[in-house]
């Protein structure tokens, strides 16, 4: 998937939201990327946005849409006014980076 396909789907997942503009969403796929290099490469710190397989593309997209969604309200647990109510039960947005596997290698 190219850069371009990338922000056009994180565009869509956020509704169209008039401030996802190319620009934004490139650095929110860039902070998903970031996430997403911790948790499959660990130990290898040499690694970069260009290590991530194409199989985790969509992954990345997600990540980056509920990046952008919460901003403003990072990190918020509950919340309550006007009758809307906000929670984040998973700010450490565990629930998609425990889909990607991890890549170790035996040293010896």
């Amino acid at each position: 998937m190219t850069d371009e396909q990338k922000v056009t789907t994180v565009q869509t997942l956020c509704e169209h939201d008039v401030n996802a503009t190319a620009d934004v969403v490139l650095v929110y796929l860039h902070l998903a990327a970031s996430k997403m290099i911790e948790r499959i490469y660990p130990y290898d710190l040499d690694k970069t946005e260009a290590d991530i397989p194409a199989r985790y593309d969509m992954i990345q997209c997600e990540l980056a849409s509920r990046l952008f969604l919460r901003q403003g309200a990072q990190g918020e647990n509950s919340h309550d006014e006007n009758g809307v109510n906000r929670t984040y039960d998973s700010v450490d947005d565990f629930d998609i980076l425990s889909r990607l596997t991890p890549f170790v290698k035996v040293v010896g």
